[in-house]
């Protein structure tokens, strides 16, 4: 397969995702459209690095919200920032044509940063096992490196779910919501099964699971991909 098409099918691929999914889970998309227009003067990569202090700022109050649950309704407004941020660079780029390489490399790696932030920041909270907390890092990480293996092998970037980016921002949205009213009206655990863990444990748990399925479908995806190409071979 010619390397050049496999790039471009792949840029493509990404981009329709990147479009679909936030146009599904983010009502005012087309205001967010026309706003990149207003300030498409500003590069793309400052939103970037913006959008990269927002994940640390989350991760730090994240850390401190067990203390201070109403940090948990904060985390939720920065995150919130944070993802119209990601979107914004992307349709920046993509209006002005500044889709380089180097580009790509400064909307990748601080992101792979900032998720480890806002997670890391839960797992130093009181409201979650440090234990359960590392291994849900590192299923981040295993998620980011299942999705680049596959451009490293020479097929398309995998970008398959169900714990992409985006989603599992969602999730830790939804589990701090939770969070945050379970306290106030009992206290932060949950007894399920026989076990007593905070809403965020239970979450980073099901964040452990996602995760591993997440490899898997990936791991699949690749798999796939290959064997189409070496059919045509």
């Amino acid at each position: 397969m010619n390397t050049k098409n496999t790039e471009e099918q792949d840029r493509k691929k990404r981009i329709d995702k990147t479009l679909a999914l936030h146009g599904l889970k983010f009502p005012y998309r087309r205001f967010l459209d026309s706003f990149a227009e207003k300030i498409k003067f500003i590069h793309p990569d400052i939103i970037s690095y913006i959008a990269f202090l927002v994940a640390l700022l989350t991760g730090y109050l994240y850390s401190h919200s067990g203390r201070l649950s109403y940090l948990l309704i904060v985390c939720i407004l920065l995150i919130i920032i944070r993802m119209t941020l990601n979107t914004l660079d992307g349709l920046i780029a993509l209006k002005i044509g500044r889709t380089s390489m180097k580009g790509k490399i400064v909307n990748a790696l601080p992101d792979r940063y900032a998720d480890l932030f806002v997670v890391g920041g839960i797992a130093f909270s009181s409201l979650c096992d440090i234990r359960i907390g590392a291994i849900a890092v590192i299923s981040i990480l295993l998620v980011s490196y299942s999705g680049m293996l596959g451009k490293a092998i020479g097929v398309t970037w995998q970008s398959q779910g169900p714990l992409d980016k985006v989603d599992r921002l969602f999730l830790v949205i939804g589990l701090s919501l939770i969070q945050f009213i379970k306290i106030k009206i009992s206290g932060p655990i949950i007894i399920m099964l026989g076990f007593k863990f905070t809403v965020m444990e239970w979450g980073m748990l099901l964040f452990i699971l996602l995760a591993q399925i997440t490899v898997i479908n990936r791991v699949v995806g690749m798999v796939r991909e290959i064997n189409e190409i070496e059919s045509k071979e």
